[in-house]
């Protein structure tokens, strides 16, 4: 199983702070169905569960095409996980440098 971190990611501005009341070693029902692109740990979580559950390489560069995927204009407005894979999955050929 790969496991990404931090140092993984291709860009450097995400939010390292959670919001109120969220936990980053706690995965509550909003945090299984929705995913915030502009915290850290998310992203992290987010891109790792792809790489892992997908049949893509388990690689960092599949790690980081996934972060460049959610990151495109095109899902700026797709928040919910099951959409959010799907739009990877579905894209997951133009994120490929």
């Amino acid at each position: 199983m790969a496991e990404f971190d931090e140092n993984d990611l291709i860009n450097g501005d995400y939010e390292n702070t959670t919001t109120d009341g969220d936990n980053p070693n706690y995965t509550a029902i909003r945090d299984r169905i929705r995913v915030n692109k502009k915290e850290r740990y998310e992203v992290i979580y987010f891109c790792n569960a792809f790489v892992n559950g997908y049949e893509v390489p388990k690689t960092k560069a599949s790690f980081q095409n996934v972060e460049k995927l959610i990151r495109l204009p095109q899902a700026s407005g797709i928040v919910m996980r099951d959409e959010l894979n799907k739009f990877v999955a579905q894209n997951w050929n133009k994120g490929l440098v």
